[in-house]
């Protein structure tokens, strides 16, 4: 009863926190679309709609894996108990020696260019926290199991529950099962809020270099609706809502490129996201005529409104000059479905497209690989098995840039530059399981029943 009660309470625990986390981020996540998206939000793009509900369920996952630890049986949440311990601390533990690494970096940075640089430095390393996350989960996954399994290994207690007789893909069952939400986390991290996190990161670098506290004069290309912007003085990252100054827009024919159509220069520029406008004040419009004898019109307007498509922050972030880690998936998409940019610029695309679902399912592989490193039934120590995992994990990052690479330049095709790593490390660890798990052949292994002997 009293192990009833326990399950219920954690049941609980995770709903109400889920449920704040939920009323809190998703509202924000929604005011953000609002800034960046192109259109209405009914006109939204069903790959950005994604968002809210990736976040919704992101802050449901803890509830999910507490359902199912209530469902299990005695041993099966010892050794889930076992392993989030682990996997939870060693997150913690690498999460902090980053942030803290990174902030000893950047700690003059923040003291030099804000007047109130310790809440600059917490409002911006919560912002880096998904980016962290994505950067070591899969990681900390692979050293949360290595550390539950030898733990167990090296007490019997993995001998005694194999002989319950479970097999031993029965018994580690719920560290794969752990893994894998956690591997959906890692997942909805890389859709959207890791590349905003690095495209964040970017601003802020960039910011650091300008004089007087203004942003850096901003060039934002509108190949969708063939326009260009050329911003003196921009809006803020942080406060997109300020008007554009000093700004000028060039419309171009889509149809011939390079003609120029009409050009807008205005004093200042403030959108208004009710109605999706912008309004432009002191503003002079040259109109481009086709013949040359007659010269081009000019008109003045002291306030002019116009239903342009672009929002704020996709003018304020630097997207003809910024790294592919920091567009979201949702951005990809669109890239790869619109035919934008050159060949290279498409390959590239399509390869971090498929790196990122590679690398949900490496957290996975990494898990597998740990399984033999750990685990042995001889009278020796584990820590040579638990070296060569962390070595082998440390190379997937040096094949992670190489193999990728290949597909970028378009010698190779993404997908297969982008699963190869998984592939090679799937690989090994079968071959490991064959070889340091003596009494299982890799076969038998894979034909293993959930609740007996083969």
């Amino acid at each position: 009863m009293t192990g009833i009660i326990k399950n219920m309470l954690l049941i609980l625990l995770c709903l109400a926190g889920g449920t704040l986390l939920a009323l809190i981020l998703v509202p924000s996540e929604l005011e953000q679309m609002r800034w960046e998206v192109s259109g209405m939000p009914e006109s939204y793009p069903l790959e950005q709609k994604f968002r809210p509900i990736l976040l919704l369920v992101l802050c449901y996952i803890p509830l999910l894996g507490a359902l199912v630890y209530a469902m299990m049986g005695t041993m099966d949440r010892y050794m889930s108990r076992t392993f989030i311990n682990y996997f939870l601390l060693c997150t913690a533990i690498l999460l902090l020696i980053y942030m803290l690494a990174d902030f000893t970096d950047n700690m003059e940075r923040f003291r030099t260019r804000f007047d109130a640089p310790l809440r600059q430095a917490l409002l911006f390393y919560a912002s880096q926290i998904p980016m962290f996350l994505y950067q070591i989960l899969p990681y900390t996954i692979m050293m949360g199991a290595l550390w539950c399994l030898s733990k167990l290994c090296g007490s019997s207690e993995l001998t005694g529950m194999l002989q319950s007789g479970r097999s031993l893909m029965r018994v580690c069952m719920p560290v794969f099962l752990y893994a894998a939400l956690a591997a959906a986390a890692y997942g909805i991290f890389g859709f959207h809020w890791a590349p905003n996190g690095s495209l964040y990161r970017q601003m802020l670098l960039n910011q650091e270099r300008v004089k007087d506290d203004q942003p850096a004069p901003i060039i934002y290309h509108s190949d969708a609706y063939a326009r260009i912007w050329c911003v003196d003085r921009p809006a803020t990252f942080q406060n997109p809502g300020e008007p554009m100054r000093d700004l000028t827009i060039e419309q171009f024919d889509k149809k011939e490129t390079g003609k120029l159509l009409f050009q807008i220069k205005a004093e200042r520029a403030v959108w208004d996201k009710a109605n999706s406008t912008w309004t432009l004040f002191n503003a002079y419009t040259r109109q481009v005529t086709s013949t040359e004898e007659r010269p081009p019109d000019e008109q003045y307007a002291k306030r002019l409104v116009l239903p342009l498509e672009e929002k704020p922050y996709q003018i304020i972030a630097p997207t003809q000059n910024n790294r592919i880690d920091a567009m979201g998936t949702s951005v990809l998409y669109n890239l790869i479905h619109s035919g934008a940019g050159s060949r290279l610029d498409r390959c590239r695309y399509r390869t971090e497209w498929h790196v990122r679902l590679a690398r949900i399912f490496s957290c996975l592989v990494l898990v597998l690989l740990a399984l033999p490193s750990a685990i042995t039934f001889q009278r020796r120590s584990p820590m040579k098995g638990i070296g060569i995992a962390v070595l082998l994990a440390a190379l997937m990052l040096f094949l992670y840039r190489v193999f990728p690479s290949l597909g970028e330049s378009g010698h190779v095709q993404a997908w297969i530059s982008a699963w190869i790593p998984n592939v090679i490390y799937l690989l090994i660890a079968l071959y490991l399981i064959h070889k340091n798990l003596a009494h299982f052949s890799v076969a038998e292994w894979m034909r293993v029943k959930l609740n007996g002997a083969p």
